[in-house]
């Protein structure tokens, strides 16, 4: 997971200039949600400061006109529109809700301790009898406009619901060093579930897997029959790229990126604070092929996840060794055997050939067990049985409007409906 706080930044953007369109409208509103925004480094790691972010942006508290029965509403999906291609949408739920529940929760992210949570919690939007909204309010508000604009045909929503799944079984410690999930947002995800069964839109779930096992299954099942585009901000998502399955990154960086590949980002109809990855992106930018993503970060190790890899190589070592050698396993099968002679000839062409100043033979041999550990836990899984069974109709866009309206307005989200 990558700069979900850039990601708030550009969001602030957005909100702030959908407020000031309201208000020159000057429309009544019997309800405001808080919107607050914090500008840090990435979910469940430690914040860092960006010199770089507009200090009276960040404290900036946007106010979202809700409720008001002459408010701007987001449009739904029209299935009377003509479709110019066929387009099957894959959405990291886990990774939305998430990002929307902590973009409306600047005092929780500050809070620490259980009476400074608790205070937080009561500053949260939610409905009069007590049921959290706010990362539900900004999921819909995020994922409605992008099926109305992008002409998304088809449509699946991932989530993960336990981290005791089947990579637990491989490394007790796997994701042992994360926080506990805050209850509003643990909440919000058995809240958001049952809305999207109950308004027809397909949602996979289960505690073996995690969301990312349901995407690769789904993109590598179906991608050769209809065109697939995942949406996320977990790069552990670029092992799916292909020439057939596009990622839209939600990243802060996005902007530099395509200025970096002298791409006139304006010309692209992509969603704002996305970067689309095909395979020659993820080349450029991490100097391997898609699939090769699991060989580095089996190497890299990856700490939010708390994958171990091989202690003291990082990328600069990695990723010139498995682009070299190609996988893992075979940077290792030339490991293989070596006397002291050996060793430094091959240190020699390390330096010489790869750019590798610092020799990580050393370590690569002594980690060796953890760094094929590391591989499995870093390989998303693509052959869930649930969804061999299924067929591409079965992801056909037909949602129950009536049934979503109803539920809005029973959760105070009434500016969601199109009037």
């Amino acid at each position: 997971m990558d700069n979900l706080f850039d990601f708030l930044e550009n969001q602030i953007k957005q909100e702030s200039q959908s407020n000031e369109d309201i208000n020159n409208k000057k429309q009544e509103s019997s309800d405001y949600i808080r919107l607050n925004s914090y500008v840090g480094s990435r979910m469940n790691t430690d914040f860092r400061q960006k010199d770089n972010i507009n200090k009276e942006k960040i404290e900036e508290k946007i106010n979202i006109k809700e409720d008001c029965s002459n408010s701007e509403t987001l449009n739904l999906v029209n299935i009377d529109k003509e479709i110019e291609e066929d387009k099957f949408l894959i959405v990291d739920g886990s990774s939305l809700l998430s990002t929307s529940f902590y973009a409306t929760a600047r005092d929780l992210l500050f809070a620490k301790t259980e009476e400074q949570k608790e205070i937080a919690y009561t500053k949260l939007m939610q409905t009069s009898d007590g049921v959290y909204t706010n990362g539900v309010y900004m999921f819909f508000r995020t994922l409605l406009p992008l099926l109305e604009k992008y002409q998304i045909t088809h449509l699946a929503i991932v989530l993960d619901r336990s981290r005791d799944t089947f990579r637990r079984q491989i490394d007790p410690e796997y994701k042992a060093t994360r926080s506990e999930t805050p209850k509003p947002l643990k909440e919000q995800f058995k809240l958001l579930t049952e809305i999207l069964s109950d308004i027809n839109i397909k949602i996979f779930s289960h505690a073996d897997y995690e969301a990312d096992d349901f995407a690769g299954s789904l993109a590598k099942k179906f991608e050769k029959e209809i065109p697939i585009i995942l949406h996320t901000k977990d790069e552990d998502y670029l092992q799916l790229v292909s020439d057939y399955t596009k990622l839209w990154m939600v990243t802060g960086k996005a902007d530099a990126m395509y200025e970096e590949l002298s791409i006139n980002k304006s010309t692209l109809n992509l969603p704002s604070g996305v970067f689309e990855y095909e395979p020659k992106y993820v080349k450029h930018f991490k100097g391997v092929d898609p699939i090769q993503i699991i060989d580095i970060k089996a190497i890299e190790g990856d700490k939010s996840d708390n994958i171990k890899g091989v202690k003291g190589v990082g990328p600069t070592s990695s990723r010139p060794l498995v682009a070299h050698y190609g996988s893992l396993e075979g940077i290792y099968e030339n490991l293989a055997n070596l006397d002291s002679k050996g060793e430094k000839e091959l240190a020699t062409f390390f330096k010489d050939e790869l750019g590798i100043k610092r020799s990580p033979i050393k370590n690569l041999l002594t980690y060796k067990e953890e760094a094929i550990i590391s591989k499995k836990l870093a390989t998303i899984k693509t052959d869930i049985e649930e969804i061999q069974n299924l067929e591409v109709d079965n992801f056909i866009l037909n949602i129950d409007k009536d049934k979503m309206e109803e539920i809005f307005v029973k959760l105070g989200m009434k500016s969601l409906i199109k009037k």
